[in-house]
């Protein structure tokens, strides 16, 4: 009789299934219950623009001579250079456009590419002027 009640074993398994349902039901119980405090904070009047300073407006002059030489503001640039010296300009004042001034003996190469310069720097409106 010994021997039968030694292979007599139970086998003891924990269902977890109900203990997963209570922390569920917990947590979404917390979650509903819970109040959401929206952070207390300084609030702060920015100005929505950035300030302005006023600039003087005035017309940006470039001129073409027959030897095909340009200048801006009475000075030889180089043709390469016609950006940056806008760019210097449009620093001092508001441009209200540019005026170039081509001598009628000038290439037309030399007009255009000064003109696409002024274009690759800014859109400003361009006015040739007859001397």
């Amino acid at each position: 009789m010994k021997n039968k009640t030694a292979k007599l074993q139970n086998n003891a398994d924990v269902d977890m299934t109900p203990m997963l349902d209570i922390v569920f039901i917990l947590l979404i119980f917390f979650i509903v219950t819970t109040s959401f405090v929206k952070p207390v904070a300084i609030e702060l009047n920015r100005p929505l623009d950035k300030p302005s300073i006023e600039k003087q407006s005035k017309n940006a002059v470039f001129s073409i001579d027959a030897n095909n030489g340009v200048y801006f503001s009475g000075r030889l640039i180089d043709l390469e250079q016609v950006s940056n010296n806008l760019a210097m300009f449009a620093a001092k004042y508001e441009i209200s456009s540019v005026l170039i001034k081509a001598d009628e003996n000038s290439k037309h190469n030399t007009l255009m590419t000064v003109m696409n310069n002024i274009k690759e720097y800014d859109n400003y409106t361009i006015s040739l002027v007859s001397n």
